[in-house]
């Protein structure tokens, strides 16, 4: 008798949500199939059902956290970066990104701020996963470079969503290898690392959950600030 797709659902996502939380707390390689099926109350046959292996498994956590961090920034281009920029407020230059006025740039930070405030979110929803990424990124398992694929949201070319947006309203858009090495190690890898050890830090300091974001939030605004230039969001910041 064919699964309802309501059924299916909820168990695909029940074996996930239970694969996540072993994973992230005995590691990929020491988690069996056995374990996963015991935990998310199914027989293994059922999780073959849905994936073909364990790395299927993880692959799928993966590629669906990627899925949305794009979603979430294709739609904070669209809004915020995109719309500036068909309101002639915006003109990105091959060193910087122009604001027409006071008001503009001020608006435009206000919402970077906003923006880095749903990635954090939704980054501390999925901290588990996130864990996984970095327990499995300091092995030279075949799943290491899981971190790298975030790569791709920075990508010159049409197959980026994000690319290929801002570029078809202003042609003058790119990515720097500076701006590159930039955002991956000190806007993505931060993120996510501070995702990984949140609990950590919290049972070890003692602080609470909005302090602790709060104090992520206020370091992200300071490293910002340092871009900003009057009207101006610096590409490379001279040192």
């Amino acid at each position: 008798m064919p699964f309802q797709k309501e059924e299916t659902e909820e168990t695909k996502g029940r074996i996930l949500k239970v694969s996540e939380l072993l994973f992230s707390e005995k590691g990929f390689d020491a988690t069996r199939v056995d374990q996963i099926a015991q935990n998310a109350g199914v027989n293994k046959a059922l999780i073959y059902y849905y994936f073909r292996s364990k790395e299927e498994i993880l692959n799928d956590l993966v590629q669906s956290l990627y899925k949305d961090i794009e979603a979430i920034s294709l739609d904070f281009a669209h809004k915020h970066v995109v719309q500036m920029i068909k309101d002639g407020l915006l003109d990105i230059k091959e060193d910087r990104w122009s604001f027409a006025n006071n008001d503009a740039i001020r608006s435009f930070m206000r919402n970077v701020q906003k923006f880095y405030r749903i990635l954090l979110d939704f980054a501390l929803e999925h901290r588990r996963t996130m864990r996984i990424l970095v327990f499995e990124s300091l092995k030279n398992g075949r799943h290491h470079n899981g971190l790298f694929h975030l790569l791709n949201l920075l990508n010159k070319d049409d197959k980026n969503p994000i690319f290929k947006t801002i570029r078809e309203a202003d042609p003058d858009y790119t990515y720097h290898d500076n701006t590159v090495l930039f955002k991956f190690f000190f806007g993505f890898l931060p993120l996510i690392s501070f995702a990984a050890y949140f609990d950590d830090y919290k049972a070890t300091t003692a602080l609470s959950e909005k302090e602790l974001r709060n104090l992520f939030l206020n370091s992200y605004q300071s490293t910002m600030s340092y871009w900003v230039s009057g009207r101006d969001i610096l590409i490379w910041p001279s040192v």
